[in-house]
């Protein structure tokens, strides 16, 4: 209410809090079901970005958490190798997180491209005003380049160039009047018959 005036709300963008909560789940998934859902943030890659390469990584997600699956279930009772377990352990490690890393990255580059494509007008850099930093100081925030502040004004309209008017009737009367007195004033002071030397 008091106070320099403020800028209006961004819209959100792509990374709203929906978005954040759907990234956080799917990246939890291969990492809670110890690799054996590694294929979900992928197949949600590649519905959101109908890429080819997304869809091939996917069903190559899926088929190798089928396979450990599948390994761990035939040879559940059995006792394994050392070596056996490393293999194991290691696949199910490089597939979580490799397929959350990947849907990561993939994801916000995809939003980003999205949001910065030609036509589109970028978002906003942030709030434009005043604020206050870390030690209480006040901090301006400067307004991006490109954009106008909606909180200055426009500079004032520059005053009209005067050009010389040329002399109206009642000036030209006014000079003539001044001629005639100062041409009488000539003649008294000065009789034409005089000689001038």
């Amino acid at each position: 209410m008091y106070g320099p005036p403020q800028a209006p709300q961004p819209p959100k963008s792509p990374a709203s809090g929906g978005l954040i909560a759907l990234r956080v789940l799917f990246a939890a998934l291969p990492l809670l079901s110890c690799g054996f859902l590694a294929w979900a943030p992928l197949l949600r890659l590649a519905i959101v970005t109908r890429r080819a390469l997304d869809w091939v990584l996917c069903g190559l997600a899926f088929a190798a958490g089928a396979a450990l699956f599948s390994y761990a279930a035939a040879t559940g009772d059995k006792e394994g190798s050392t070596l056996e377990a490393f293999v194991g352990v290691g696949t199910i490690t490089v597939l979580a997180a490799g397929s959350v890393t990947y849907y990561l990255v993939a994801e916000i580059r995809h939003f980003e491209r999205r949001r910065t494509a030609p036509g589109q007008v970028p978002p906003p850099y942030g709030p434009i005003g005043h604020g206050y930093g870390a030690d209480g100081a006040a901090v301006t925030v400067p307004s991006p380049v490109g954009r106008p502040n909606p909180y200055t004004s426009a500079p004032p309209p520059e005053p009209p160039v005067q050009t010389p008017q040329p002399p109206t009737a009642p000036r030209i009367e006014q000079v003539r009047a001044e001629l005639d007195e100062l041409s009488d004033l000539l003649r008294k002071n000065h009789p034409e018959g005089e000689d001038r030397r």
